[in-house]
C-alpha cells in the first residue's frame, strides 16, 4: 500500500488540535494556579472536563493525521 503525504491543511489542524491537548495537560497537572475558567457540567468537577476535552484533542489530531496520512488528497 502506497503512502501520500497529508496535505498542509490536515497538518496544520491536527498540530492545532495537539497544542491545544498538551497546553490543557499542562495546565492540569504542572500548573500550581490554574488560568482555565471553572467549567461544570453535571457531576464532572473542572478538572475532569478539562481532562476529557484535552484527551479528545489529542486523540482528533492523531486521527486527523493518520487519516490524512491513510485517505489521498486529505
Amino acid at each position: 500500500m502506497a503512502w501520500t503525504p497529508p496535505s498542509k491543511f490536515t497538518v496544520t489542524i491536527s498540530f492545532l488540535f495537539l497544542a491545544i491537548g498538551l497546553f490543557l495537560f499542562v495546565e492540569l497537572f504542572f500548573s500550581l494556579t490554574s488560568i482555565l475558567p471553572p467549567l461544570t457540567i453535571g457531576t464532572f468537577t473542572s478538572d475532569e472536563l478539562y481532562g476529557i476535552i484535552a484527551m479528545t484533542c489529542v486523540f482528533l489530531a492523531w486521527f486527523l493525521m493518520y487519516l490524512g496520512v491513510r485517505m489521498k488528497g486529505m
